[in-house]
């Protein structure tokens, strides 16, 4: 079904699906986060310091749902930064560009991070069946693409059968310069390109098959624990003052003398140590704040999919991290601790049963699940980059050029973009999965901790925007009342940042390729932002800045919709008022030819009218929250209608930006004489009171009052 200038409508996704598609990446939390403790030394303090985690992440939710309910838009920290500092011009462009690539070098780092340790998975799997090679490494990594390919893309199995075999091949022949771990992730990887060019609904389908089997399989894990728990009790004694193991297995526990502490003997140091290595439990929380656009109705979904991750999050990653450290022994959490889960799912097939074959068998879907897992973590990571990206072209960050959908409404530009990124931040890197991650820690302790400041800036410089909800427990602090939540978080994430360098420190040639890369990217963003005034310095002959359209051209005798918007919410309203011009064209016959969008900024000392066309190139002198309304606008005119967009000035600066707006459309309305035509303004912010009032002024026109959000 397409729309009626012959765009394909792209599907908006129920709050369940988002749960789905953002859901499994911080669900690969329980995998790794006990094993990183314990290398940093915490023992059996461990579980104490995930499941705070895991609490303060439920502390700091109401602030993440205030933020992107206040803008609805995709691009999470970034938005807040761009919002919160939009009155500083240039100031907030480079701060923006700065968390812009912070959070893009995130998103790529997590990807490739997590088919690095996909292909670990599969390399563990097929020695265990007997298969260590490349060439079957390769195969049993192309299993579940062709599975996921060809399930849910069935009219298009024969391509995802030739891509995957092709980019198996690849693998295959780069294995030696590589390694049959990192050649495993080539069949996922282009899988996932693959299906996210389909549209969102077809990773959904991948993401929610593996969070079930995930939830079903970690539950049957969890009550089979507390069962062998409740069978063969606590030695409470290595849980309170530790305990030692021969030194064999994992050598890097050994700094620490092949010793675990027990809750008695540890200390603020080694509690500390942990805090900067828990920060990754963390991951996957931004993600949710780069999909409210895709949601149904995000004022409703975007509260639920919060609570309900990092809830589930709580009580399986709680739980997975109470039953290791108290039903395995310590040589086993010694010599183990990078598969960790999967010798808990070993124990609990072997108490359960006393068969070996039945632990042998469990620990193997273990690790199989494990190995799903990351395949659908690294989705939530190409969709959380393509709502990022998608902000940051609007606002001319990044080209236009990638806002282009492909016949399915896909936006495959991004997703090649995100492949590429992958391929290079890997190059990089050697392919070199401890880099990658000790990379992607700085860089998500920086996300997480820009979301803390992107949040104060909104509460401080945008107090006076209505908000849909309002974190609780505030407090006046400096003028700016602030949620006791942002308090702690801005300390403790602070705090994280300092002890992870402090306490995992990366080599110099590394931290200088990431600064370096950071750079770079920074200032290729804002010379993007900026290439039309330096084209136009270097190359005036090739000058194509948009002339003002003269407003006579906007013909007052023809049935005309005027549609007011403010400085967010706005790609819904066009949307509706298109909708019911055609409407009223089919319905009285006469046809609605023009569609004008009215707006009042202070940019502007007198009226400005311009035509907007698809391909319209935007204008010399739009700036701030103007050019996400004109990109906005290319993206939905419609081909059957006239679109303008209309600017005025603010001549009431004395009156609220609420009354001046009303006084200015009231003025723009009698200066242009329409007849017979619509004023649609949304309702949001706006008093019953006022809409009655508005209507009186407004002679010989139909005010349509629409609501901004669904109930």
């Amino acid at each position: 079904m397409s729309t009626e200038d012959g765009e394909a409508p792209r599907p908006r996704l129920t709050w369940r699906e988002g749960l789905y598609l953002v859901g499994p990446h911080p669900l690969t939390t329980p995998y790794y986060a006990s094993g990183v403790l314990l290398v940093a030394g915490v023992g059996y303090a461990t579980p104490l310091v995930q499941i705070g985690l895991y609490l303060l992440l439920l502390l700091l939710a109401p602030l993440y749902i205030e933020a992107v309910l206040l803008t609805l838009s995709n691009g999470g920290t970034y938005m807040m930064t761009r919002y919160g500092l939009s009155h500083l011009g240039r100031l907030a462009l480079l701060a923006a560009a700065l968390v812009g690539v912070i959070i893009s070098i995130s998103y790529v780092a997590t990807a490739i991070a997590s088919l690095l340790a996909y292909g670990d998975y599969i390399s563990i799997l097929a020695h265990m069946f007997g298969r260590a090679g490349a060439l079957s490494t390769v195969g049993l990594s192309a299993v579940p693409a062709l599975v996921f390919g060809i399930w849910v893309t069935p009219r298009a199995w024969r391509s995802v059968v030739w891509t995957v075999l092709l980019a198996g091949a690849l693998g295959v022949v780069l294995a030696p310069a590589l390694s049959p771990p990192v050649a495993a992730l080539f069949p996922p990887l282009v899988l996932l390109t693959h299906l996210n060019n389909h549209g969102l609904k077809q990773g959904v389908r991948v993401s929610r098959a593996v969070m079930l089997l995930n939830l079903a399989i970690m539950a049957v894990t969890i009550v089979g624990g507390w069962v062998c728990l409740a069978l063969q009790g606590v030695d409470i004694d290595p849980v309170l003052y530790g305990a030692g193991a021969p030194m064999a297995g994992d050598p890097g526990i050994w700094h620490s003398g092949g010793f675990l502490p027990g809750l008695a003997l540890i200390g603020a140091p080694l509690l500390l140590a942990g805090v900067g290595n828990v920060i990754l439990g963390a991951s996957g929380v931004e993600s949710v704040m780069n999909i409210p656009e895709e949601l149904e109705n995000p004022q409703r979904d975007v509260p639920k999919i919060y609570w309900a991750m990092l809830l589930i999050l709580l009580v399986v990653g709680g739980s997975l991290a109470l039953l290791v450290f108290l039903l395995l022994p310590p040589e086993v959490l010694l010599a183990h601790s990078s598969d960790l889960l999967g010798q808990l799912g070993r124990h609990v097939g072997f108490g359960l049963t006393g068969s070996l074959a039945v632990a042998d068998g469990w620990r193997t879907v273990m690790l199989a699940n494990a190995a799903l897992m990351l395949i659908a973590a690294t989705n939530t990571a190409f969709v959380g980059a393509r709502g990022l990206w998608l902000a940051m072209a609007r606002d001319d960050l990044l080209p236009r050029a990638l806002l282009v959908s492909n016949d399915r409404g896909a936006f495959s530009r991004l997703h090649l973009m995100m492949l590429l990124a992958c391929t290079l931040l890997a190059v990089q890197a050697d392919w070199h999965l401890v880099t990658l991650e000790r990379w992607y820690w700085a860089m998500f302790g920086l996300v997480l901790l820009s979301g803390m400041v992107g949040f104060v800036l909104l509460r401080r410089f945008k107090a006076d925007d209505r908000r849909v909800y309002t974190a609780p427990w505030n407090i006046t602090l400096f003028g700016t009342r602030l949620p006791i939540g942002a308090l702690i978080g801005g300390v403790a994430l602070s705090y994280t940042l300092l002890t992870m360098w402090t306490n995992t420190p990366a080599p110099m040639g590394e931290l200088r390729t990431l600064f370096t890369t950071v750079l770079v990217l920074v200032g290729s963003v804002v010379l993007v932002h900026n290439h039309r005034p330096l084209m136009r310095a270097g190359y005036r002959y090739l000058r194509r800045v948009l002339e003002t359209v003269e407003s006579t051209v906007i013909d007052p005798q023809q049935r005309t919709i005027v549609v007011a918007v403010g400085g967010v919410r706005v790609g819904r309203l066009i949307t509706k008022a298109i909708d019911l011009a055609r409407q009223q064209s089919r319905a009285t016959g006469i046809p609605y030819r023009q569609v004008v969008v009215f707006h009042m900024t202070k940019g502007v000392r007198s009226e400005f009218v311009y035509r907007v066309t698809r391909d319209s190139i935007r204008p010399e002198g739009i700036e701030g929250n103007v050019i996400r309304i004109f990109t906005e606008l290319t993206e939905i005119a419609p081909t059957d209608m006239d679109l303008y967009l209309a600017l005025v000035p603010n001549k009431h600066s004395q009156k609220s930006p609420m009354v001046a707006a009303l006084d200015a459309l009231v003025a723009f309305h009698e200066r242009h004489s329409f007849k017979g035509h619509m004023i649609m303004i949304g309702t949001y912010g706006v008093k019953p009171t006022d809409i009655e009032e508005l209507q009186g002024r407004l002679k010989g026109t139909i005010l349509v009052p629409v609501p901004l959000f669904d109930d």
